[in-house]
């Protein structure tokens, strides 16, 4: 072991933390299948991003992964949901936990290589599909949210060129829902009170129920309390909920 590895008998157990995550969308109207993504995000977010080979191993030693298969379509949507907190995060917690997982995956699956924004361009094409996606989100608040940096236009150019344009909008691996599965978690879990209100309201506007948002919501309180880290800002959906027929600013 060298010395920036971690040694695995220090990391905590969290197999009852995922079991406990996965009954929850079990339980819910979101196919079960997506709850890891909800999972990982808000790992990410924690001081133990590191714990996400937990997660693969956890998954990896369940009938559903059982195949070479299946396995590989896992470490493509885990390395999606990662890719995606880059914008959310930046880049040292994905890393992280990539990185984590890479020396855990099974090596009878090969070395998955995919490169999914290989030939990306920042061109219209880009931009528009990050708008489509961003107005989706935002509907008729998606202007404001741009008026708030009129003054700082580097700002608007990576809201909607990368965040949305690179990052979010990209439906190669993951879909509208799963997408909002890994940006609500990502933002709720740094504490973020405007950014999860506004990630409530999306997945709100996506058609999701109030009651499996709370769900989802608790589930990254859950990941935080496991970690030592207190959410003690964001917003309770009953309240966002309550908001949306108000046409509420963001």
């Amino acid at each position: 072991m060298t010395e920036c590895e971690i040694d695995p008998s220090t990391l905590p157990k969290c197999d009852d933390l995922f079991r406990a995550i996965e009954a929850q969308f079990e339980a819910s109207q979101i196919p079960s299948d997506k709850w890891y993504l909800t999972a990982l995000s808000a790992l990410t977010t924690t001081p133990d991003p590191h714990l996400a080979d937990q997660l693969y191993v956890y998954l990896t030693s369940t009938p559903a992964y059982s195949t070479v298969n299946a396995r590989q379509t896992l470490i493509q949507r885990m390395r999606e949901t990662l890719f995606k907190n880059i914008a959310l995060l930046g880049l040292p917690k994905p890393a992280e936990a990539l990185i984590s997982i890479s020396r855990v995956e099974l090596k009878e699956d090969g070395i998955t290589q995919t490169f999914t924004r290989e030939g990306w361009q920042r061109d219209d094409g880009n931009r528009t599909r990050g708008i489509q996606w961003l107005n989706k989100i935002y509907a008729h608040n998606a202007e404001d949210l741009f008026d708030l940096f009129q003054r700082h236009r580097d700002w608007q150019f990576w809201i909607g060129e990368i965040a949305y344009g690179l990052h979010l909008s990209d439906r190669q691996v993951l879909d509208d829902i799963d997408t909002e599965l890994v940006v609500l978690p990502a933002v709720m879990g740094q504490n973020l009170p405007r950014e999860s209100y506004w990630h409530i309201r999306g997945l709100r506007r996506l058609g999701i129920s109030k009651e499996d948002i709370q769900m989802i919501c608790d589930c990254v309180h859950k990941v935080a309390q496991f970690c030592g880290v207190k959410l003690d800002r964001v917003p309770s959906v009953e309240k966002v909920d309550a908001d949306i027929s108000n046409d509420s600013d963001p």
